[in-house]
């Protein structure tokens, strides 16, 4: 049975962006260990910490690779009782150097299982050396999710598209009328069907570690071999 649901995305406003070279500052690269050419495996050391090129401090989320929230914004998600989502301490620098401690890291962890084959998604290629996989292009976008693979979260995500955060009907309608700023949502996978040709070379991806906790990494993945 169809599920409602929504792409809980950041706002298209360039400047809410969080500065790039400061945040390849906090990374480590590392290459695959089998001399694989897809390229290198990207991993942050320490806590998340944002470099912003603006000083409105209502600007409630700011999206990056990872997404910082403010404090009273995971205090009213806990109050309604949302789910799918861990937290942890981030750290946000406005232009005008101020720094504020008051931000979490926003980790979606509601689990929708792997996109389903009638979508048309297959595995293109894969390296055993460093889990790295891409995923073929997804033709029919009503047939993405397989919803008794769902754990019933506010806030989940479909594999390999980790990177679009999905979110209830509930939660979505609970965002609207919150007066929360700096998000979108969308019904379903429109804009993501609407920018297809983007997925023509394919959605590479490393293991489910780099984008979940390590419990749930092994919890969900290690039966289907995406740890």
């Amino acid at each position: 049975m169809a599920i409602s649901f929504y792409q809980f995305e950041g706002p298209l406003n360039y400047e809410l962006l969080p500065d790039p070279e400061a945040i390849t500052k906090q990374c480590e690269f590392t290459s695959c260990p089998a001399g694989g050419k897809h390229g290198r495996r990207i991993r942050r050391i320490g806590q998340l910490r944002y470099v912003l090129k603006h000083n409105d401090r209502n600007q409630h989320l700011i999206w990056g690779p990872q997404i910082a929230v403010h404090e009273s914004v995971v205090e009213r998600f806990e109050h309604e009782g949302f789910s799918g989502f861990r937290t942890q301490p981030a750290v946000v620098t406005f232009s005008d150097g101020a720094t504020s401690d008051e931000y979490r890291e926003f980790t979606v962890t509601g689990w929708a299982g792997v996109v389903r084959p009638e979508s048309g998604l297959r595995l293109l290629d894969s390296c055993s050396g460093c889990m790295w996989k891409n995923y073929g292009p997804i033709t029919d976008f009503e047939n993405v999710i397989d919803w008794d693979q769902w754990t019933g979260e506010d806030f989940f995500f479909v594999w390999p598209l980790s990177g679009h955060r999905l979110c209830s009907d509930r939660a979505a309608k609970w965002l609207e009328s919150s007066g929360i700023q700096s998000f979108c949502l969308e019904r379903g996978f429109g804009s993501l069907e609407r920018n297809q040709h983007r997925l023509n070379f394919g959605i590479p991806r490393g293991p489910l570690s780099s984008v979940l906790p390590e419990d749930l990494a092994v919890k969900y993945g290690k039966p289907l071999g995406l740890e």
